[in-house]
């Protein structure tokens, strides 16, 4: 079930209808090209990065970008997921989600996705071309990105409610899921600097940050169940 958004979901049914299938015998060619524009566009960002930049690092024709995403900015939109699948795959999800252990167990794991993500992000491209996007972001959200997102989302709602016994899609789920979500995407997109300054040794001890952060978050969302409960 889809709990966010039929007007997502309808911006990124017309992508697909408009996407056509990569070449077989293309993949290989298309992998570099993906893979040198997310250098490319980290070092530039997209207003500066040139398609003959992005080529030449990948040592490619320069029609390549044209034919295999349609131009410089459908390989920006590429990018932005290939960003986003980095540093926490749906696969990941997917696998705690389904893991059969107790609710508060998956939420567990779940944080322990973000703080992995976290530890790991300065040394990937996709942090700082993420950082760019939140930045200056482009005019509209890129359906490719909210393909990418949108199932994530869905999977850390449903183990709120779990946690809550909150009604899928309610506005107390909503507000609950932010709430989980927001501190992880903060961590992760923290640059290096800020995060030493807010987190001292947390790169040395990962584990008290992820403690602190079960703790937390465990207990606002028993708090919100709570209020819901003294509310009815």
């Amino acid at each position: 079930m889809v709990l966010y958004g039929s007007a997502m979901e309808e911006m990124f049914a017309s992508y697909r209808r408009k996407r056509s299938a990569p070449r077989r015998d293309g993949l290989s060619t298309r992998g570099m090209v993906l893979e040198a524009a997310g250098h490319i566009f980290a070092e530039k960002g997209f207003v500066k990065a040139t398609s003959r930049d992005i080529c030449e690092r990948a040592g490619v024709n320069s029609a390549a970008i044209n034919y295999y995403f349609g131009g410089k900015e459908g390989l920006y939109e590429e990018v932005l997921v290939e960003a986003h699948r980095q540093l926490v795959s749906l696969e990941e999800l997917c696998a705690v989600v389904d893991s059969g252990g107790a609710p508060e167990d998956k939420l567990r794991a779940f944080l322990e996705l973000s703080v992995r993500a976290a530890l790991k992000a300065p040394e990937l491209w996709g942090l700082p071309v993420l950082l760019r996007e939140v930045a200056s972001p482009s005019a509209h959200l890129p359906a490719p990105l909210v393909e990418t997102a949108l199932p994530k989302l869905n999977l850390v709602h449903g183990l709120v409610c779990d946690i809550t016994g909150f009604a899928p899609g309610s506005e107390r789920a909503r507000h609950a899921t932010a709430m989980l979500i927001l501190p992880c995407m903060f961590l992760v997109l923290f640059p290096e600097k800020v995060q030493s300054l807010l987190l001292p040794g947390f790169a040395e001890k990962p584990e008290e940050v992820l403690d602190a952060m079960v703790t937390y978050a465990l207990g606002g969302l028993r708090a919100m169940k709570e209020e819901a409960v003294t509310a009815s």
